[in-house]
């Protein structure tokens, strides 16, 4: 059956500390996210972040400059930012709820959107839309909406280093597949229970259907995708000149195809 909100929030409740934890062990997607907000987004300017957990993007964010809404639906991730950024004077509010209910997207202007967690939430393609029509509504004219997708074969890769899926039923690989989610997965860990994954050539015609203009699409991992292990035993210099060769080329073909997170720019078409 369908997960719900309350079941996304209850998961993120439980597991505050491992979230928190988890762009320590994603070394490239966080310099890969923020070298595209300098591109693109000056100091000073209003950044929403709809879904912003434990606030590990609000904190550099707010460290380069920029003025922040942040919006969760965790209640400890709402608390723990409270308690981090509450008194901080670029911190324009702070609320709690689904990002699709989201106030701030009731007002209009924002300079930026980070959507990097709403969307692989999201099982179906008319609550994906509307959260991408709703996020392009409430940017300013020249504003850009950063979205993040999880990739469906890296879903796979992931279920088989939790010591394999539990597939006794016959049908719930090609669930995942076919649908992009099954509930029928066992052994391959909570997280997948609550996640909605995709194929990459669906991301771009997604962000055209609502209305907005893809700029970039771009592989976060590229090589490393759910290999991030081989990326931790390399020395310093070594990771060095592989982010650099994975910056480079984080929007060919074959990096998209190799990554686990995939990251869309785009803009609203005023064509």
């Amino acid at each position: 059956m369908p997960f719900t909100s309350n079941e996304v929030a209850s998961y993120y409740n439980e597991h505050v500390t491992e979230e928190g934890g988890r762009l320590d062990y994603n070394e490239l997607e966080m310099p890969q996210t923020l070298r595209f907000v300098r591109k693109y987004i000056k100091r000073g300017a209003k950044i929403l972040d709809l879904a912003c957990g434990t606030g590990r993007y609000a904190s550099v964010l707010l460290e380069m400059g920029y003025k922040l809404a942040l919006n969760d639906i965790s209640e400890k991730n709402v608390e723990l930012v409270k308690n981090k950024f509450g008194k901080n004077k670029n911190i324009i509010s702070i609320e709690r709820s689904d990002a699709i209910d989201s106030g701030f997207l009731q007002k209009p202007g924002w300079d930026a959107i980070l959507l990097l967690g709403p969307l692989y939430h999201m099982p179906d393609k008319t609550a994906r839309l509307n959260m991408l029509k709703c996020s392009g509504n409430a940017l300013s004219a020249k504003g850009y909406l950063f979205s993040a997708f999880m990739s469906r074969v890296h879903a796979f890769i992931y279920g088989l280093k939790q010591e394999g899926f539990d597939i006794s039923d016959g049908n719930s690989l090609a669930e995942l597949w076919d649908k992009g989610r099954s509930d029928n997965i066992k052994n391959a860990g909570g997280w997948l229970r609550y996640t909605y994954f995709d194929f990459p050539e669906v991301v771009n015609p997604l962000i055209t259907e609502a209305g907005l203009k893809p700029l970039h699409l771009i592989g976060i991992e590229g090589l490393f995708g759910e290999r991030m292990e081989l990326y931790h035993k390399m020395n310093k210099k070594l990771k060095s000149r592989w982010m650099k060769f994975i910056m480079d080329h984080c929007e060919d073909l074959h990096m998209i195809e190799q990554s686990k997170h995939l990251l869309s720019i785009s803009q609203l078409d005023n064509s």
